[in-house]
């Protein structure tokens, strides 16, 4: 697959506004994309000073969940760091109106970086800071994320939250076991940016103890592998092309042996769980999950639980959860994690 170009991102974001996507959304991931691509041919070397400072030492792969790490400092650097270049990926954006232009301006003003707790406020999601306790609405329904106001599981994570005109937006939060001891110390820390730098090197303090001296380096970043594939459907898309279109990104699914019913099992997810498609979801999450589907993978409670931060073991859980019939009949079509030549043969 070639890789994207501004342009192409350009022409992406213009389909996903006119088919009505939330073009806040669509900026959010937008903005970030573009400065990313600029920044294979032009680099930005404070950029790579500012990881290091938050002691991002070494990165995840792209494609993986901890992507979302990445993703969120990246729009934090270019909120608090680098202005300039978040203000030219603003006007570079296309089909934005005046007000939606002059909102997303004013987002290095009026983000909120901190640690949130999943809360319902009506019928809503909402995020409560933990640092003061203030509640924001996130504008949907906490029914398309199964929450309850009776969940007794307190749900945490790290996001960047931002105004729109009537509610807030969040940036792909990042899900790891909130330290309280580590938190009730950042809590006091009066400076609100050395508060949030408290925050990512926390984040970063766990990612690299996640992860080996042998996965990517730093040093070794290559911004050009960083990849985001929006799950949202084009205007007049049918589902089993929007399937199509999704498992067309996937080296897996492009040699599968039993590609229908990877297409039959799609399609299906998206009929059953379309609120959760949109501009801001990454279509690699999902396929990931559907390729554990048809490796075998099984999980016991305690692994599901310590891997409860992964989106794409959420996407495994929902699907084994709410599709058990669907799940079942791809039984017979489940083949090796270690594929051989006959496996991979159509």
């Amino acid at each position: 697959m070639e890789p994207i170009t501004s342009n192409d991102l350009k022409k992406e974001i213009t389909e996903l506004i006119n088919s009505g996507e939330n073009a806040y959304s669509v900026a959010l991931f937008g903005i970030s994309t573009h400065y990313l691509l600029g920044a294979q041919t032009e680099i930005d070397y404070d950029f790579f000073d500012f990881l290091e400072e938050v002691e991002m030492d070494a990165v995840p792969d792209a494609e993986s969940d901890d992507g979302a790490f990445l993703e969120l400092i990246t729009l934090y650097y270019l909120l608090v760091e680098n202005v300039q270049d978040f203000e030219k990926g603003v006007n570079w954006m296309p089909g934005l109106s005046p007000q939606q232009k002059q909102t997303i301006l004013n987002w290095p003003k009026n983000y909120i970086l901190s640690v949130f707790e999943l809360k319902v406020m009506g019928k809503n999601v909402a995020y409560k800071d933990l640092r003061d306790g203030k509640v924001y609405d996130m504008g949907y329904a906490a029914s398309e994320i199964g929450l309850t106001a009776n969940n007794k599981e307190k749900i945490k994570l790290v996001s960047l939250i931002l105004p729109t005109e009537d509610t807030y937006l969040a940036a792909p939060p990042v899900f790891y076991p909130i330290n309280d001891l580590a938190f009730a110390r950042m809590k006091k820390i009066p400076d609100t940016e050395e508060y949030e730098y408290a925050i990512l090197l926390e984040c970063s303090d766990f990612l690299d103890s996640k992860y080996s001296d042998d996965d990517v380096e730093f040093d070794d970043l290559d911004l050009s592998d960083y990849t985001f594939y929006p799950a949202v459907k084009n205007a007049g898309e049918t589902d089993k092309s929007f399937a199509k279109r999704m498992l067309k990104q996937n080296t897996f699914f492009q040699i599968f042996a039993h590609y229908t019913q990877a297409e039959k099992l799609l399609v299906k997810v998206i009929k059953t769980f379309p609120q959760l498609f949109h501009a801001y979801t990454n279509a690699n999450e999902l396929l990931e999950a559907l390729r554990l589907l048809f490796v075998g993978e099984e999980f016991d409670d305690e692994e599901l639980t310590s891997s409860s931060d992964e989106v794409s073991i959420f996407w495994y859980t929902l699907i084994k959860e709410h599709l058990p019939k669907e799940v079942k009949a791809i039984k017979p079509y489940i083949i090796s994690d270690g594929l051989d030549d006959d496996d991979l043969m159509f």
